[in-house]
């Protein structure tokens, strides 16, 4: 028998809570007769089907949100460059810029998901779509002497660099009660 609970939670992330319930159920329900495999993957294409739907339904909104989004990821990061670069020199520790940078992704992740409610998954999409496609016309531009593999390196490293993103806006949606997660023995935080 599936795991419906996680696949109730896996829907959660791009549906509402009632909707995710009752497609769970109905994939269950289909795969005593089908298999476990055919579960999960029927889950995974709904899943990419309702976050497509969610994307393609109000592209403005989550253009904006993803640009405004990448306004708050470029203005803080030039910040912490700053700051980072100030006690690199002094202190030598090359740690900070990585730390600075992945609180950074997870802040904005965090501020996505409040300006999306319900919609997080599609504005963390929308986001990392536009932040790629900007970085990757900045390095075209100035290529800093790159060869074409190594540029591709740096766009596959780019895109991998948004998992801080779309942590922090699970994470925000986790702690506003939207979510529970099946893996976690304790439910959401409690609100004050």
């Amino acid at each position: 028998m599936p795991d419906v609970l996680r696949a109730e939670w896996i829907l959660g992330l791009v549906t509402t809570p009632d909707r995710a319930a009752t497609t769970a159920g109905d994939l269950a329900e289909r795969s005593h007769a089908r298999g476990a495999i055919w579960f999960w993957s029927s889950l995974l294409r709904t899943a990419l089907s309702l976050l497509w739907h969610s994307v393609v339904e109000q592209p403005r909104t989550l253009a904006r949100v993803g640009l405004m989004g990448l306004g708050v990821d470029i203005a803080a990061s030039l910040g912490m460059a700053f700051l980072s670069g100030m006690i690199f020199f002094v202190l030598h520790w090359t740690w900070l810029i990585t730390v600075s940078q992945l609180l950074i992704s997870f802040g904005v992740g965090r501020a996505l998901a409040r300006w999306a409610p319900g919609r997080e998954l599609a504005a963390c999409v929308a986001y990392a779509i536009i932040a790629s496609a900007f970085n990757l016309i900045v390095t075209l531009i100035w290529p800093a002497g790159l060869s074409p593999a190594a540029l591709f390196a740096v766009f596959l490293t780019d895109a991998a660099q948004r998992t801080p993103v779309l942590l922090g806006a699970l994470w925000a949606r986790w702690t506003s009660r939207q979510l529970k997660s099946p893996w976690l023995e304790i439910g959401p935080l409690p609100r004050k």
